[in-house]
């Protein structure tokens, strides 16, 4: 729904694919004729947003698939999980070298390196005068940003860090065969581009689309944190901190969004919390087809989307597990927040909001009854789905905001011009707070100058230092750390950004043991009744609304069946293993 600069112009310099081919069958321009693509800046821009381009792809985030194999999502219908699903495999943990979803990631973000490397050989390339130009670093500094930041995903995710360094365009079929590096080479790697990033990059673009010098610094930041907790790396806390107080103080203008009602949605594009974003559209350009994963529309809502009105939706395949939807609807108000007291439509007298602000934005769920969802209230749309076992739904990928219906936003329900944020500033916030926590063991500064302003934007009930929500007494350094791992962060940022959630149990070393615990928590549900425009009355929605515990009464009020057990059975170390797209076309890699 965005028309923003940078416009991701298709007829380019630079050859475009289409979605079967792999990143080795890219051509090179430069092989083609230098002079032809890198005469002056503006042609080397140009070429530029093909790197842009190449970040379009869905593949790239997974969101179903890394919702499900972390512990947010359930793969679709409960009362009917298909077993040729190819979420099932995620959601279970057991995802091979030949999975088609981690071949095509791979694929997908090497594509990005590619062109990253096409445009730093060809600015490489230009005449001394055009070097020394302020556009010529910029435009170098956004190459290497996005080098950087697919190596840097690569590692977070393969191999257990162990990839392949792609630096140069490759002029040969044997170019393409090279070694594994370790994870050390290529952390170095990785955080050296993106340190040229943060020392050229200016501090904003005219188009919000770019990335800047607080873009690269949230990711150095981002990758010192991982090697900190992951690897017991003392000293990186203090730098991850270093980058993460520039981008919280520094020139940028991130500030976190005090009104919660545009977060996720339309109206808050590239808000003032925004530090990456894809930009999507529903404006087809004539060389794209439906299944263009280069599209400026993405797929990702046809994935997480009811349709309103028209019953359960076939493509909805991936659900809040039971645990998230009890804990949003049990989040604590702050009532003395004016934002939590609302009118009630049937008494007509005040009262407090049914959740909290923070699940409105995040997921839609029955018990929600005042705010809409696809231009009705939560609470009757939803009820619709608990026949089919899916107690609530995903927000964060669709236009719940500016539709009745996904259909109607494109040609087919393949298109979504919903934008998808990788990174924003409350994750920043809790990031900063986790150092404090870790590396400082400074609970007080951690809670309020960093955890506490994102839940009272929120309208939420602040940590008290001395009280805890648990128990009420004082919050150390390990009951805190729970808090931010098992409350705040999963609350926060829930299916969102690049593997967050599965990087963060990883790096923790808490995955196994938080699938075994969830494998063994009993939730049930039971009616809800609400008020209904339509009737202008009570309904009652019939077995939709999440309680936990074992159901008193099994027979009127069902018990869910347990979720990740099959997690908690196949966990192994949360990365996945080198894919075959790789290891069939590069003689100096083995499956491994």
């Amino acid at each position: 729904m965005k028309n923003i600069s940078i416009k991701l112009i298709v007829v380019l310099a630079v050859v475009f694919l289409q979605s079967c081919e792999t990143y080795l069958e890219e051509e090179n321009p430069n092989a083609l004729s230098s002079s032809t693509y890198w005469q002056n800046l503006d042609q080397s821009n140009k070429n530029l947003t093909s790197v842009y381009g190449a970040m379009l792809n869905p593949f790239i985030i997974s969101v179903g698939e890394e919702s499900l194999r972390s512990d947010f999502a359930f793969p679709g219908n409960r009362a009917d999980v298909r077993t040729g699903n190819g979420l099932l495999l995620f959601y279970k943990q057991t995802i091979n070298e030949d999975n088609s979803v981690i071949n095509s990631r791979w694929d997908a973000l090497y594509r990005v390196i590619f062109r990253a490397n096409q445009v730093i050989d060809g600015l490489n390339g230009m005449t001394e005068s055009l070097k020394n130009q302020d556009l010529w670093a910029e435009q170098m500094g956004q190459a290497r940003f996005f080098r950087g930041l697919a190596h840097f995903y690569l590692h977070s995710v393969y191999n257990k860090g162990e990839i392949v360094i792609r630096d140069f365009v490759p002029a040969t079929t044997e170019d393409f065969s090279k070694p594994l590096s370790t994870s050390e080479e290529v952390k170095e790697f990785f955080r050296a581009d993106l340190l040229y990033a943060y020392d050229n990059l200016p501090n904003s673009f005219p188009e919000k689309t770019r990335v800047t010098k607080g873009t690269a610094a949230t990711i150095l930041g981002t990758s010192f944190l991982y090697s900190a907790s992951e690897e017991g790396i003392a000293a990186d806390y203090q730098i991850a901190k270093t980058y993460f107080n520039d981008v919280i103080t520094g020139p940028y203008g991130y500030q976190l969004v005090q009104d919660a009602s545009i977060m996720f949605t339309a109206a808050g594009d590239y808000n003032s919390e925004s530090i990456l974003e894809i930009n999507y559209s529903t404006n087809q350009q004539i060389e794209d087809d439906n299944g263009d994963v280069e599209s400026f529309f993405t797929e990702n809502a046809r994935l997480s989307a009811p349709r309103a009105g028209g019953g359960a939706n076939p493509f909805n395949q991936w659900t809040p597990s039971a645990w998230l939807i009890n804990a949003y609807a049990n989040e604590s108000l702050d009532v003395t927040d004016a934002r939590n007291t609302v009118i009630d439509p049937i008494t007509g007298l005040p009262r407090t909001r049914t959740v909290s602000l923070r699940s409105s934005a995040m997921i839609a769920m029955v018990n929600d009854e005042d705010v809409q969802y696809y231009k009705a209230y939560s609470a009757p749309v939803l009820q619709n789905f608990a026949q089919g076992g899916k107690y609530a739904n995903f927000k964060k990928y669709t236009n719940h905001d500016i539709t009745d219906n996904e259909s109607n936003l494109g040609a087919t329900n393949f298109k979504s011009g919903k934008n998808v944020i990788l990174n924003r500033l409350a994750d920043v916030y809790l990031m900063y707070a986790e150092c404090l926590i870790m590396a400082d063991n400074n609970v007080s500064s951690a809670i309020e100058n960093y955890i506490n302003p994102v839940r009272k934007r929120w309208g939420l009930t602040l940590l008290d230092p001395s009280a805890s929500l648990v128990d009420a007494t004082p919050y150390t350094q390990t009951s805190l750390m729970n808090h931010l791992m098992f409350v705040e962060r999963p609350l926060e940022l829930s299916t969102e950004g690049f593997s967050i959630r599965n990087i963060d149990l990883r790096r923790w070393g808490v995955a196994a043991q938080r699938f075994n615990d969830l494998s063994t928590l009993d939730f049930y549900v039971t009616d809800y009744n609400y008020y209904d425009p339509a009737v202008n009355g009570t309904a009652t929605g019939a077995d939709c609304f999440v309680q936990f515990g074992i159901s008193p009464d099994p027979v009127a009020d069902p018990q869910i069946e347990r979720e990740h057990v099959d997690a908690a059975k196949f966990y192994t170390d949360g990365y996945f293993p080198l894919p075959t797209s790789e290891t069939l076309n590069n003689s100096e890699v083995t499956g491994g």
